[in-house]
């Protein structure tokens, strides 16, 4: 258990300083001190920067999984469901705005192919997450019969971009907003079927 919290404990220090500082201009050193433990604990855990900067990803986008899968255990008619998806997936990209600046500003900048390798299959294991979940309303009949990884590869292409713009923006939409137009796109589509 003391092994497992030390682990958290140098993970969210290296969430940090990743975010802060980029893979290539964070050292072991700043790692080490934030989380206050010594270099060659950080090193037992780690064997290196790369394994640790794949660590600090994975087990961010593992966090959102799993606080999703909690948040989506509900008893919600669909449509409110649905919504509870995209605010969820929203809210927890935003929560874990540190993780999300890493994967989008670092993932093809100089990185060794074993770590990239490591980040593209946590990534791909999140799209097959939302994917099953959309296959599933699919099933239910909720959802239009389309591809659902292709459905869920735009979903998380609309997330990351709007999340990352209110990241990077000084006069960003609010999170809410996100959540709506995300939602009434999916939900509804952009075009006004009244005129």
């Amino acid at each position: 258990m003391q092994n497992q919290n030390k682990r958290k404990k140098i993970l969210d220090a290296a969430t940090h300083v990743f975010a802060e500082k980029g893979f290539h201009q964070a050292k072991m050193d700043d790692i080490a001190q934030r989380a206050q433990v010594a270099k060659g604990t950080l090193y037992y855990n780690y064997s290196s920067k790369s394994k640790l900067f794949a660590a600090t990803v994975t087990g961010g986008m593992d966090e959102i999984m799993a606080s999703i899968s909690h948040e989506m255990e509900s008893e919600l008619p669909f449509i409110e469901h649905f919504r509870l998806l995209v605010s969820c997936t929203i809210r927890l990209y935003l929560h874990h705005s540190q993780v999300t600046r890493i994967y989008s500003n670092e993932l093809s900048i100089g990185i060794d192919s074993e770590t990239l390798d490591e980040i593209k299959k946590a990534r791909q294991r999140f799209i097959e997450f939302i994917s099953d979940m959309l296959l599933t309303g699919q099933e239910k009949g909720y959802l239009k019969p389309l591809n659902p990884r292709l459905s869920a590869l735009a979903l998380v292409g609309i997330v990351d971009s709007l999340c990352n713009a209110h990241l990077n923006e000084s006069n960003a939409s609010s999170s809410d907003e996100i959540i709506n137009t995300v939602f009434c796109i999916l939900s509804e589509g952009l075009v006004n079927h009244s005129k």
